[in-house]
């Protein structure tokens, strides 16, 4: 169907897709596909709840056992005064639902404050807060027909949230609150609200660090694809309350008149099989995009094998003779050798275990790259693990004065050189890895700079030529750092890292003054 004639995009559906948007003209990247003001937001979990909680008026983390509590039920608040805790779209309703259960724990609070049932919870206020949202609400996909009992999705549902709502609040509620505030409630309703929550959901994160989930009328139409041609952003830091988690939806790279208008609700540096299998577990889907049909994943080699034959390995490449089978065999593109997926399956997860724990030791250069070069007997250079450990030994090479040799530097700007390459092909317009992208630039950029500044390796002093053919390299490096950012200001991350690049940006600048280099 078409819309206004000023909006870029019109809204199509197909029994496989159900609806989707496309692009009413040609658009060009930086062209404003929507932007729209959310149904419906709440907070989740903390990653560990026991240390701290969000405020349920205003999301700021405070800690568990000190912070102050909300007057009338009891939950965590940053304090008494916050102005979210009576705004029925923050606490204010929810807080009569909340105060049936008005006792207080210290003991087992991660527990007794499930923050993520908040979010279905104000999903059947909604009812009240505000009619004309819970209609367009109780329209989105829920996908129910999948999450029958016994699914995974049901009973963790019923066991975290449902249960949790009608058996601590919903079954001690007056008959006049549950009039005036739940005239419709039921165990099969909040499963549904999940069912919504699970599927259209998107994620914001809070600049003190907490994180939300919010639901988007017209957003949640938008079509996955592992190669999307939009980014999102959301408004954190507003004047107006009203404009709060406002999304705005950008196009980053050309879309043609007809094409279909994307996103992306899986990660961008995730092999094929894991962003399949996701989707599938989340959103109910088999992705078929151009990137997931691609044994290569456009070239890029992400989840690419080193030949595994018995004896004598060749030196082919391992890839899924059809990617979108999920039993499909892995063939060697050299030799005869096939292996089978759940074969596959069980070396990366095994990989996966072993590289997640030793960045969340914080690896030393010394263990990353034994990691590395163990790693690096089975896997493809490129493949999603070995960037995962090269992106963080990229960070550290360099950094402490044992670091610095010429070699360690030329290293480092090979690696830099190879992950850009990666994260350019698979996220062209900085949809998804701008952060990750802004990194390696700045590193790649303070690495060549460093070069600049040494002698060549027989002590020879490096010429005119040499050194401004380093530093225009560096110049271009830091410059494409600071244009992937440009939209991730709202965010903490991508506003610290700014404030460095800046700086270096500066620094640089006046080094190439002092060398007299122009370019």
């Amino acid at each position: 169907m078409g819309l206004a004639a000023d909006v870029p995009y019109e809204v199509h559906s197909s029994d496989e897709l159900g609806r989707y948007l496309v692009a009413a003209r040609d658009l060009s990247p930086g062209d404003l596909v929507l932007t729209e003001r959310p149904l419906v937001f709440g907070p989740k979990s903390m990653p560990d709840p026991e240390a701290a909680m969000p405020c349920v008026g205003c999301y700021k983390p405070v800690a568990t056992e000190a912070g102050e509590r909300c007057s009338k039920c009891g939950w965590p608040v940053c304090s008494g005064n916050c102005p979210g805790l009576t705004d029925p779209r923050h606490h204010g309703a929810e807080c009569h639902i909340l105060s049936a259960r008005p006792e207080c724990v210290l003991k087992d609070m991660a527990n007794y404050y499930r923050h993520d049932a908040l979010l279905p919870l104000r999903c059947v206020l909604l009812q009240i807060v505000d009619p004309e949202k819970w209609i367009k609400l109780i329209e989105m996909q829920s996908h129910m027909e999948c999450r029958t009992p016994g699914t995974e999705a049901y009973d963790d549902a019923n066991e975290f949230i449902v249960e949790y709502l009608m058996n601590n609040f919903i079954s001690k509620l007056d008959a006049d609150t549950k009039k005036k505030y739940l005239p419709t409630i039921s165990a099969d309703l909040i499963h549904k609200m999940c069912g919504i929550i699970d599927t259209n959901a998107l994620e914001i994160r809070h600049p003190e660090g907490s994180e939300l989930l919010a639901l988007f009328t017209n957003t949640c139409i938008m079509e996955h694809s592992c190669i999307p041609n939009t980014k999102h952003t959301f408004a954190t830091t507003v004047k107006d309350k009203n404009e709060l988690f406002r999304i705005t939806v950008k196009v980053v790279v050309p879309v043609e008149k007809g094409n279909h208008i994307t996103t992306m609700y899986s990660h961008a540096l995730w092999g094929t099989q894991a962003r399949r299998q996701h989707l599938k577990d989340t959103k109910y889907f088999a992705c078929k995009c151009p990137r997931c049909s691609d044994p290569t994943e456009l070239g890029t080699y992400l989840s690419a094998m080193k030949c595994l034959g018995d004896g004598e390995p060749c030196d082919g490449i391992h890839l899924p003779e059809d990617p979108l089978d999920d039993e499909t065999d892995w063939a060697c593109n050299k030799c005869s050798v096939k292996i089978n997926n759940s074969q596959v399956n069980m070396i990366i997860s095994q990989m996966g275990e072993e590289v997640e724990n030793v960045q969340m030791m914080g690896g030393s250069p010394i263990t990353l790259e034994n990691l590395l070069c163990r790693l690096s007997t089975f896997l493809h250079p490129n493949h999603f693990h070995l960037y995962a450990i090269k992106h963080s030994l990229i960070q550290l090479y360099g950094r402490l004065p044992d670091q610095m040799s010429q070699d360690m530097l030329d290293k480092k700007i090979k690696m830099c050189r190879d992950l850009i390459k990666i994260t350019k092909t698979l996220d062209p317009g900085n949809a998804r890895l701008s952060l990750y992208n802004a990194v390696l630039q700045y590193e790649l950029h303070t690495a060549l700079v460093l070069t600049a500044k040494n002698d060549n390796c027989d002590g020879t002093p490096k010429t005119d030529d040499q050194i401004k053919q380093l530093l225009l390299e560096a110049k271009e490096a830091i410059e494409d750092a600071m244009v992937s950012l440009k939209d991730d200001l709202e965010e903490t991350s991508g506003n610290q890292l700014l404030e460095v690049i800046e700086k270096s940006k500066k620094e640089f600048d006046r080094f190439c003054q002092e060398k007299k280099v122009t370019f």
